[in-house]
């Protein structure tokens, strides 16, 4: 028994219809353009198309020629009306199939299709992104009067669904090329505009919370529904309407009355000939640009308090003290000689904090320009000074915003800057240099000085305001002559290091005689001094055993006693430090026989700048390797290396230039 069908097609709530489209919002204005595009060049059209949901809903009617529409009406064929029940038909099979389909006349179930014929096609479209979920899942299909079938309007329809399809596929990955951006995207264009209007084409939930408003659905409607129409954003909607783009520019957006600053990336698009045009807007703000600028340059805390090596009660004690301000996020001063390793602390402290995440920036305050180093600081604007960038230049403060900053030498701080150091630590808020807005920033100081402090403070060199802000909490670093029972687990510390690194197979033990020298010594230069002394000896010497000889080899500024006139028993390998004048003062080793340094044939005697050393007779004889580690050994200073192997610097240029170094 045939189907019992209702000559008029049920329909269902316009709020539900609307629903799907704004689902289908990206293929509805698709869909719009190319109507607007073509069939008004097909005057004599007499079809129209319609857009179905994937469950049978006709959501529109497009037709060139009002009577089509109304013709359709007039038989019961209007948008909302729902499909499902229709029997068979070529939508009903083709959403069924997921298939094209045509159907004509009779073939049709329902009463009312018997005077039409119908070709469809369905669109399905996936994500980009895995586990590739449906996207638009609906249906497009050509309803003609039957006395007008053409089979060409299936391959019509077909290809007007894959043209769609494919205009989504491409919009879907430039997408997610928007998302990698990491920020605020708007894209705003005419192309899917049937007026000429700036719509809202694309946008992502980073762009609400840069604004400060709950998301809104604005897809594929005109832009002023978030940003406010002229004469508000001015410069936003002239960038707009001359497509313009720009790079990294600070914009002040209005958006529903509350304006924001931002800072603006477009690229920009303009092809007359379709006519189309449009921007997409990248937005950040100065504060994300900061903190991502900060992960990229950030000096970066790399020491812990496991790289600090000691067994010293004093130095143990000092450590846990500074284990629990690391907790807190007082500011720290910590005072030490030169060398005792205040920035090593510094980092440990920084990574054992809350903060050990976020920026950890160094900054030398006595190896910068006095005129320079406020710029370093706090930062400028485009123009404050000649030679400025152009976009301006974020400081060490800004980027150290949220993490800790280490001010390293702060003795050496020009006073007109310290008056403006205190402003930062006591607001916690900046200016740039030729800017008045004020930067809020968050910063953990530790700073550091081997000055005497509290002379400078009566000198009136360094302000006693600002000294008790950064010295909330304070420790006190021990040099190495009052930590002697480190200095051999430091020795071997380095030891092991320097050969790790320089990939030497065998590592060098401390014979008995040199860890008794080692111990002995003045260490004017501590921690850094013993390192460096560890290190030359490391790659300079062949073998297993470091000997006395080693180190007084590479250590200036002492004298071997003089055994003859000594009347108390030294072991061989004790050379005492000298205890007066400059420091390090010149002295050469005994020549007589019997002293306790024994030099290897061509010994070079110490020529003044504090190096000493083993080569051979003839200049010409000096191998490749033997300079490289002089170079080394004198820290690249080419005068000294050619004073460490005894040849005039003429002759050690000549050799370099030979040896192509």
């Amino acid at each position: 028994m045939a189907a019992n069908y209702s000559t008029i097609f049920p329909r269902v709530e316009e709020n539900i219809t609307e629903q799907y489209r704004r689902k289908l919002a990206r293929l509805y204005t698709f869909l719009h353009r190319y109507l607007a595009k073509t069939m008004t060049y097909a005057h004599t059209s007499v079809y129209a198309l319609g857009l179905f949901s994937a469950d049978g809903i006709l959501l529109d009617l497009f037709a060139n020629e009002e009577y089509v529409l109304d013709q359709l009406h007039k038989n019961g064929i209007y948008a909302s009306s729902d499909w499902k029940e229709s029997g068979y038909n070529a939508v009903s099979e083709g959403l069924r199939d997921w298939k094209s389909v045509s159907t004509v006349g009779d073939e049709n179930e329902h009463p009312i299709l018997k005077n039409y014929a119908v070709y469809f096609s369905p669109i399905s479209m996936l994500s980009v992104y895995e586990p590739y979920e449906p996207m638009e899942q609906c249906g497009l299909a050509i309803i003609i009067p039957k006395e007008h079938a053409w089979k060409d309007y299936l391959t019509m329809i077909l290809t007007i669904a894959h043209d769609m399809m494919i205009t989504l596929q491409f919009n879907n990955i430039a997408t997610m090329y928007y998302e990698r951006s990491g920020k605020g995207i708007l894209s705003i264009d005419n192309i899917m505009s049937r007026n000429g209007e700036a719509l809202a084409t694309y946008y992502n939930q980073e762009l609400f919370d840069l604004l400060g408003i709950p998301a809104m659905d604005i897809y594929y409607r005109p832009a002023d529904l978030l940003i406010d129409p002229l004469p508000a954003n001015k410069e936003l909607w002239d960038i707009v309407e001359h497509h313009r783009t720009i790079y990294k520019q600070p914009i002040t957006v209005t958006c529903h009355g509350k304006e924001v600053s931002l800072i603006a990336t477009t690229d920009a698009f303009n092809q007359p000939s379709l006519p189309a045009h449009g921007v997409t807007f990248y937005f950040t703000t100065q504060q994300k640009m900061t903190e991502k600028l900060a992960k990229k340059v950030a000096n970066g805390a790399i020491k812990t308090f496991d790289d600090i090596i000691g067994q010293n009660k004093n130095l143990i004690a000092i450590l846990s003290r500074a284990k629990q301000m690391a907790q807190t996020d007082s500011n720290i001063l910590i005072l030490g000689e030169s060398g005792t390793g205040k920035d090593v602390l510094a980092q440990a402290i920084h990574n054992a904090s809350s903060r050990r995440d976020k920026p950890f920036i160094a900054i030398n305050c006595g190896a910068m320009p006095k005129d320079l180093i406020e710029s370093e600081l706090f930062g400028y604007d485009s123009g404050a000074f000649t030679g400025a960038r152009k976009n301006g230049n974020i400081g060490k403060f800004e980027l150290a915003s949220g993490g800790t900053i280490f001010l390293d030498e702060i003795g050496e701080m020009p006073l007109d800057l310290q008056a403006k150091l205190l402003r930062v630590v006591e607001q916690k808020q900046l200016m740039r240099l030729g800017s008045s807005q004020v930067i809020n920033v968050d910063v953990k100081i530790i700073a550091a000085t081997n000055a005497n402090i509290w002379s400078m403070i009566e000198q009136k060199q360094f302000r006693a305001d600002l000294f008790y802000r950064i010295s909330t909490m304070q420790i006190q670093l021990p040099p190495l002559r009052e930590r002697r029972d480190d200095i051999i687990p430091l020795a071997r510390y380095f030891i092991q290091k320097v050969s790790d690194r320089t990939g030497k197979e065998n590592c060098m033990r401390l014979s008995p005689e040199a860890q008794e020298l080692l111990v002995k010594l003045e260490w004017r230069g501590n921690v850094r001094e013993l390192q460096n002394l560890i290190e030359c000896i490391v790659q300079l010497y062949p073998g297993d055993l470091i000997l006395p000889q080693h180190i007084l080899d590479n250590v200036s500024g002492y004298q071997a006693p003089d055994i003859a006139s000594s009347t108390d028993p030294q072991p061989t390998s004790y050379v005492p430090p000298l205890t007066s004048g400059s420091y390090p003062p010149v002295m050469h080793p005994s020549d007589q026989d019997g002293s306790i340094i024994r030099r290897p044939e061509g010994y070079v005697q110490d020529s003044g700048m504090g190096f000493t050393g083993a080569v051979r007779k003839k200049p010409s004889e000096l191998t490749r390797e033997e300079i490289l580690n002089a170079l080394e050994a004198c820290g690249g200073n080419r005068s000294k290396a050619a004073e460490y192997l005894g040849i005039s610097r003429r002759t050690f240029y000549r050799k370099l230039e030979k040896l192509e170094l």
